[in-house]
């Protein structure tokens, strides 16, 4: 049912994607014209910097090269949003027990006397960025215990984030394929309602005032989850974030 994937074993392939496609992607290829950026700008919260955390799925089941791409590509318009709005991003691997390896974290603001000037500086900030996360990445995702994933315990990092910059506005996604087997194990399909019972019995923190997001569900290494599954596990996410109380929630499994 579910795949299992050496975390170890695909070192040499992440490796050579972060090190190539990954990279290149993030320095060869405009971020985005001036246009798309303005609209960015003009979905900044109101009177706020933004407080960005990004928590990428460690586990096994999550290594590919293809997931890889993925997950930094999704990182990578994250670090935009904060670079046109202004704010702190933190970026970490996660894996057993909600551990958390560093990966990237720093304030980010484009410098300039107009919204014009400062985005044009934009697409430099992130590729800066990017550049960092990307040589971090894999060493991040070692320095992890192998072992169980417990995705719903990052409610509770996310919880301290928001407490740790009580002024800023958090917008924080675990990048998961939704597998947990620690503190709660979905190994089975699940019915709409089977999922929403099982996620009210999560004690969850209260979110709001946030957007929280579970990007990349079902996205697996190995042999592909059943679309069933996969809408199970969709259901179960999006009660759980819903009753953290969170302004605004996304639960998909493509995050472009």
């Amino acid at each position: 049912m579910t795949s299992s994937v050496s975390r170890r074993g695909l070192a040499v392939g992440i490796s050579l994607a972060l090190s190539t496609g990954i990279l290149a992607g993030c320095t060869a290829t405009p971020p985005g014209d001036l246009g798309r950026l303005q609209s960015v700008l003009a979905s900044c919260p109101d009177g706020q910097l933004l407080n960005s955390y990004q928590a990428v799925d460690g586990s096994g089941t999550a290594q590919s090269d293809t997931i890889a791409r993925e997950y930094l590509a999704y990182v990578k318009t994250q670090a935009e949003r904060v670079a046109v709005c202004g704010g702190h991003l933190t970026v970490v691997a996660f894996g057993t027990n909600s551990v958390t390896a560093p990966i990237y974290e720093g304030d980010l603001a484009a410098e300039g006397a107009t919204d014009l000037a400062r985005l044009r500086r934009v697409p430099g900030l992130v590729d800066e960025v990017m550049a960092k996360v990307t040589k971090n990445y894999e060493p991040a995702v070692d320095l992890l215990p192998e072992g169980g994933t417990d995705v719903t315990g990052l409610l509770r990092l996310f919880d301290e984030v928001q407490t740790l910059r009580p002024d800023m506005y958090l917008e924080a996604t675990a990048l998961t394929d939704g597998l947990t087997n620690q503190g709660v194990v979905i190994d089975r399909v699940l019915s709409p309602q089977e999922a929403t019972a099982l996620a009210d019995t999560v004690a969850v923190p209260d979110l709001q005032g946030a957007t929280v997001a579970v990007v990349g569900i079902g996205r697996v290494a190995g042999d592909p989850l059943s679309s069933d599954f996969i809408a199970g596990m969709k259901a179960f996410y999006t009660r759980l974030l819903e009753r953290t109380g969170a302004e605004e929630v996304l639960v998909v499994t493509d995050g472009r």
